[in-house]
């Protein structure tokens, strides 16, 4: 196998039964997104779809721990390892696909045929935690000399993985780039949109993904200032996803919209219900999230700009990490350094006040990241897997 894009066959690939490891497909983050997409759209092609989860999701094979308490106690991942090897041998897959990373950790403890027909979707930096401490590395080094294949989700992902690896471990790394394949996260398009750019007295502005530091938000905040002192124009800035008041970045945010004047302007939503974020999408005039890269944090892809794109809303987002990717530059919005408030802020001008990005071109950029023709690609990569098995 290759490390390039795989393409779709000519012939249509033939029913194959999948395994689905994940944490649940009921939740609103990247993972429970992916694999929920995921799930649906290879079903909605004819493949037989099983899923195994978390304790507690309601499904006949939930059989496993939260993920991440396989980071913590890694020692948790041979007494689960058995319960997942039950599954295996219930729902007999032709393929595995761990969607969430720190579920990798069963692997070392099952067999290498097991491991051989098994994908791993690397969406970003669960790739490389699992390398800082020694337990959660000795798992780590196993599962990826074992895996049959990975995905990354984004040229990035797959550079800083094999950067890390090779680093470490020599060859491994060499041995990952060859068999990892970048297949960009695709989404399912909402029918409806806004082809036409809004002409309304008060812009709407949001961020998707909770007040968490490396969304960027203090960082948006100085830009948002800046804006509104250049152009004078009304905006409403708001935060969705979670927002612990006794967390100390919440505070500092509270602190510095305070410091900055703009308490009529941002609007901490905290976790909204779908139909509530499809709506907040369906009105923005820009999405605004200068993610930050920190050494074991970054954004594998960037879904969420997708996301914005597909109802025809703009961005601003990154020029670091895979989030630059999501973003084509002047035409589904910007990529800018989050550092710099300054260039922020004129962007903002170009989308809000000048109208330079077309919202026409938004969608046409998000239905090239659609979940079909991600899973067109993912489908191929399941029959080479099969074949090399």
């Amino acid at each position: 196998m290759t490390s390039s894009h795989y393409h779709s066959p000519q012939i249509p690939p033939k029913r194959v039964r999948i395994l689905l490891v994940c944490d649940t497909i009921e939740g609103r983050g990247g993972w429970y997104t992916y694999t929920r997409n995921l799930r649906d759209a290879l079903a909605k092609k004819g493949h037989d779809v099983a899923v195994c989860g978390r304790k507690g999701s309601l499904g006949p094979y939930d059989v496993l721990r939260e993920p991440l308490t396989y980071m913590s106690n890694p020692v948790t991942a041979w007494s689960s390892a058995i319960k997942l090897k039950r599954v295996i041998h219930e729902v007999r897959p032709d393929v595995i696909h761990i969607t969430v990373e720190p579920y990798a950790m069963l692997i070392p403890f099952l067999r290498k045929d097991i491991a051989k027909k098994t994908v791993l979707t690397i969406h970003g930096s669960y790739g490389i935690r699992p390398l800082e401490r020694w337990a959660q590395r000795v798992l780590a080094y196993h599962y990826y000399k074992k895996i049959g294949h990975f995905i990354t989700v984004s040229r990035y992902t797959k550079e800083v993985v094999s950067k890390a690896l090779r680093k470490r471990y020599g060859a491994l790394g060499d041995a990952f780039e060859h068999n990892s394949t970048v297949i960009k996260n695709g989404i399912a398009l909402p029918k409806e949109w806004n082809a036409d750019t809004k002409n309304v007295a008060i812009k709407n502005i949001l961020l998707v993904g909770g007040v968490k530091p490396r969304k960027g938000v203090l960082e948006a905040l100085e830009a948002c200032a800046i804006f509104k002192k250049q152009n004078g124009i009304p905006f409403v800035f708001t935060l969705v996803g979670t927002a612990d008041e006794s967390d100390p970045y919440v505070q500092d945010v509270r602190k510095k919209i305070r410091e900055l004047h703009l308490e009529n302007d941002v609007r901490i939503a905290g976790p909204v219900s779908q139909a509530e974020l499809e709506s907040l999408y369906g009105n923005a005039d820009l999405y605004l999230m200068p993610a930050l890269t920190i050494p074991n944090t970054f954004e594998g892809f960037g879904l969420v700009y997708i996301e914005a794109n597909a109802y025809g809303v703009p961005c601003i987002g990154p020029n670091d990490s895979g989030a630059r990717e999501a973003i084509a530059e002047a035409e589904s919005g910007y990529r800018i350094d989050p550092a710099n408030p300054i260039q922020i802020a004129e962007r903002m001008t170009w989308i809000l006040k000048e109208g330079r990005i077309q919202r026409s071109k938004c969608r046409q950029w998000a239905q090239e990241h659609s979940i079909e023709r991600t899973v067109n690609t993912i489908e191929s990569l399941y029959s080479v897997l099969q074949s090399a098995s």
